[in-house]
């Protein structure tokens, strides 16, 4: 009957009553729900309630310590059932107790309110926690609430959704039988463990409240003009809605030196250069031909520095209209100007504090504005435009530009001094016709990529198109190589892309080819995909032949053709 109650006060589950003995068993204290009252009498002895009990079995440990006694024998009261702990006197922890009272107390009246509902809802759906003015909308009391699941009592769709995603919902409008409130739900945690949902319900159904409540309440839900507050959520919704491409730059910033394709000599040196330079605050110039990756290039500056964890942004300045370009960099206050939004807006510059901004196309900013980004990266810190009330910013600054600004400072339309604060730290990024070496490694990583953006199962690039590849120019770059390989997987008939799936300029240059001495290393490559792709796809499907054919787009006889080429049978 009688366990030593592992627990400390702060711990103790609110609906389970509590007594404080003295070594004689007098009750000094007792905790717990109103009705405890009429059951534990302070001054009274505990022996009265459970004669049985043996007072010298809960003095043999020092104190203090708890002891829980089970009173399922006994018909004491309802709140008495299940059980009671005893706590043996000692002045500290009684203090505790008492403290732990009245902050409970005081909890129980700021929470109590006679409008607003509130419950609390363990993760298992029991209801722990109700106040009077919920249990007034369901027709029922606080105590034929506590301790059953909320399902006996109402159905709400979005406290099921917040107690299985565990994210917040901070203001809805729900709607249960006749009564319509404004609601919100945030989920719970204990010790950094979910331990359930506490949802608040205002009703602001007319009938409802003039029934309970009475005309000052009325006047209260009239004040809060509830279409304008949805309305406005609804907008705010959407304008939030508005930055998820914009912060989904951040993910798609943790990228490293190993999503960067190519073995060549002067990618490796780029490579190790940039693990040099990446905690440093120092700007960073990238320069070379669109299409040669610069923009991968200033996400592993990011990703390998101590501001991995911050967000990167990426601005386009010649994608920004001239007259946008201000608001968007450095954001606005409202009525900065006609249009301006409400409560004005964050510009790229805040949103990347602590972490890059990438300024993409520095060469097309126009001079207006080359004089006021000269400003924040010397003083490291902007205005909103139409205020005058600064904001210190700790942004890295990375630009990029395909252009010659050197020559762009000569011709007066880039400014001196900004070229030479922007370009700290220069890169040039090599053109592919510089490192043909790396294509078919980037061609290999490309086909893999569409295999999956295209729902497709191309195996391999002959090697009379490596040969091709090898051989033309790209003034594209890499942007253009990758174009190629998703037009010719769109047009290829079978597991192998042939010069036939080529786009017509390119099979135009076969003629005038000749087959290179290392087609045979290239072909030693191509194999080598083939069969990694087979493996991969033996290994998915069990070695089921018919499912792996599947999968890999080819049929049966190909499938043995390529297995006994590649000794898998």
């Amino acid at each position: 009957m009688l366990a030593k109650y592992n627990a400390k006060i702060c711990d103790l589950d609110h609906n389970t009553p509590l007594a404080v003995i003295d070594s004689s068993g007098t009750i000094v204290a007792r905790y717990g729900s109103e009705s405890v009252a009429q059951v534990l009498t302070v001054g009274s002895n505990i022996t009265e309630l459970i004669p049985d009990l043996v007072l010298e079995n809960l003095f043999v440990e020092e104190n203090p310590f708890i002891a829980f006694v089970d009173l399922s024998q006994y018909t004491l009261g309802s709140d008495l059932a299940g059980g009671l702990l005893i706590l043996v006197n000692d002045s500290y922890i009684h203090r505790q107790c008492t403290a732990y009272a009245m902050e409970r107390e005081m909890f129980h009246s700021i929470l109590d309110s006679r409008y607003e509902g509130m419950i609390y809802v363990d993760e298992n759906r029991i209801i722990r926690y109700v106040n009077q003015a919920f249990a007034d909308y369901n027709h029922t009391t606080v105590e034929n609430m506590i301790g059953h699941k909320v399902d006996e009592f109402f159905h709400d769709e979005d406290l099921d959704r917040t107690l299985k995603t565990r994210t917040l919902q901070p203001l809805a409008y729900s709607r249960f039988g006749n009564r319509k409130y404004i609601t919100s739900r945030r989920p719970v945690y204990k010790k950094n463990n979910f331990a359930g949902v506490f949802s608040k319900y205002l009703s602001i159904d007319p009938k409802d409240v003039e029934k309970k409540y009475g005309s000052s309440y009325i006047d209260m839900i009239a004040g809060l003009q509830t279409r304008d507050i949805m309305s406005n959520v609804s907008q705010t919704i959407i304008e939030l809605d508005s930055y998820k491409d914009e912060f989904s730059q951040i993910h798609k910033a943790r990228r490293g030196i190993n999503n960067i394709i190519g073995k060549s000599s002067i990618i490796s040196d780029l490579k190790e250069k940039v693990l040099l330079i990446a905690d440093s605050p120092s700007t960073v110039l990238l320069t070379g031909e669109s299409g040669t990756g610069k923009e991968l290039f200033a996400q592993a500056i990011h990703f390998h520095g101590g501001r991995f964890s911050k967000p990167f942004i990426r601005v386009n300045c010649a994608a920004i209209p001239e007259t946008l370009l201000e608001s968007e960099l450095f954001g606005y206050v409202e009525g900065a100007f006609t249009g301006a939004r409400k409560g004005g807006k964050m510009g790229k510059f805040e949103l990347a504090n602590g972490g890059t901004i990438f300024l993409d196309e520095i060469g097309d900013m126009p001079m207006a504005m080359q004089a006021k980004l000269l400003r924040v990266l010397q003083e490291k810190e902007i205005e909103r435009l139409g205020s005058e009330l600064t904001i210190p910013i700790d942004v890295r600054v990375i630009t990029a530009t395909n252009k010659d600004l050197l020559a762009l400072v000569n011709e007066g339309s880039f400014r001196e001094d900004l070229y030479y604060r922007v370009n700290v730290i220069n890169f040039n990024m090599p053109p592919l016709r510089e490192r043909k070496e790396d294509i078919p490694e980037i061609v290999e990583y490309g086909m893999k990529e569409m295999n999956k953006n295209l729902n497709l199962s191309v195996l391999r690039f002959s090697p009379e198109v490596l040969n091709v590849f090898m051989n033309y120019d790209w003034p594209g770059n890499i942007r253009e190589l990758k174009n190629v390989i998703e037009s010719a997987m769109n047009f290829c008939k079978g597991s192998t892309v042939g010069v036939d799936a080529l786009p017509n300029f390119m099979r135009s240059l076969i003629e005038d080819l000749e087959i290179p001495e290392n087609i045979h290393e290239l072909q030693t490559r191509i194999d080598s995909a083939e069969k990694e792709q087979l493996l991969e796809a033996m290994k998915l499907c069990n070695g089921n032949r018919k499912k792996i054919a599947h999968r890999l787009n080819v049929s049966k006889s190909t499938l043995y053709r390529l297995m006994k080429k590649h000794a898998l049978l």
